[in-house]
């Protein structure tokens, strides 16, 4: 766990990302484990050939490493190409040709253009200049000897090991920034979720808001699948008289406890709209007027015999409602004025009660 929260360890800059960092450090611990590797399986003589070049290249790498604490990313990976352009050149006259220490020029190429660093014109240049270091290495060291006698052995370990660390770099570029790329987008979408739910409910009760209501009311026109839609106007009685004894905050609970009384009570079958101040518009789809009216009939037994406590206060609300049933066979608006008109009906016959 500690060299995990090590490489880990955020950069010093908070207006970058740690991705690209985290990247380089696994880079550089998987070149200082190939370096160690590769002198074991060519023979510790390597030592006493090479034995300063071989100690500062652990040096340079563990040095490199430390940077990426206190180095900005782009830099930071600036440093780590132009080390394994020199350390490229380096090591095939030590371990031959058939080491494959050349393909480390894929890497630079994965991190080039999966990194969020450089220009396009930056990269594209880079790739130009990678490609035209591998032609000179080609020209220059395709089928050299290793400069060391090394047995067939460690000749092909030094392969295995060199191309495992080629393959192991290049799924962790890949991985880190598709992965990356992919939270971001999962983040974006989240976002998005979010300001359209925001734009689309009211803020209060959680009930969709009257806007979106309209929109609603226009997508069931030539919606026939729905079967019967039954479309109810509720308004609670006498709020105003709540708010002027108990307060506004108070009166805020009751339409918050209320709009969750609808929701429990109508289920997901029910699109529900705090239309506007204390009234309230319910749609129900491939429900008739029947089977709406006991619906609603219960919710307004259930709103009367259960006061809402605020407090230490105990209020008691009734509601009124008008149904109405829209056949599909005129305008939809026509149906919610309909339902509107039946709820005043009810107030005027004396409120808390279904008009249909």
């Amino acid at each position: 766990m500690g060299l995990f929260r090590l490489i880990n360890k955020d950069i010093a800059f908070e207006n970058e990302t740690r991705q690209g960092v985290v990247t380089l450090r696994l880079l550089y611990i998987i070149q200082a484990i190939v370096v160690l590797l590769d002198v074991f399986f060519a023979g510790l003589h390597v030592l006493s050939e090479y034995k300063y070049l071989t100690i500062g290249t652990l040096i340079a790498i563990v040095i490199l490493f430390l940077l990426t604490y206190w180095m900005k990313t782009e830099p930071a990976m600036i440093a780590y190409i132009i080390f394994t352009f020199l350390l490229v050149p380096w090591l095939i006259p030590i371990l031959g040709w058939s080491a494959g220490i050349q393909d480390y020029y894929v890497v630079i190429l994965m991190l080039c253009f999966f990194a969020n660093f450089g220009s396009k014109g930056f990269k594209f240049a880079l790739a130009g200049v990678v490609f035209a270091s591998r032609m000179i290495v080609i020209m220059c060291y395709s089928g050299m000897a290793s400069n060391l006698p090394i047995d067939d052995l460690g000749n092909n370990m030094i392969q295995v090991t060199n191309n495992a660390a080629i393959f192991l770099s290049v799924v962790i570029i890949s991985y880190i920034f598709s992965h990356r790329k992919n939270e971001e987008e999962s983040k974006l979408m989240k976002y998005n979720d979010r300001l359209v739910k925001e734009a689309n409910t009211d803020q209060l009760t959680g009930l969709y808001n009257r806007r979106r209501g309209q929109e609603f009311i226009e997508e069931i026109k030539g919606s026939s699948f729905l079967g019967s839609v039954s479309i109810v106007m509720g308004d609670i009685d006498f709020f105003k008289k709540v708010n002027d004894t108990y307060g506004h905050d108070a009166g805020d609970e009751v339409l918050k406890s209320i709009a969750k009384t609808m929701q429990d009570a109508c289920g997901k079958d029910a699109f529900l709209i705090r239309w506007g101040g204390e009234e309230f518009l319910m749609i129900f789809g491939g429900k008739n007027g029947d089977e709406t009216l006991g619906i609603i009939e219960n919710l307004r037994v259930h709103i009367m015999e259960h006061p809402i406590i605020v407090k230490d206060n105990e209020i008691s609300v009734t509601m009124t409602f008008g149904l109405a049933e829209y056949d599909f066979s005129g305008d939809v608006q026509n149906t919610v004025k309909e339902a509107d008109s039946k709820l005043y009906m009810g107030k005027e016959r004396g409120r808390n009660r279904v008009v249909y």
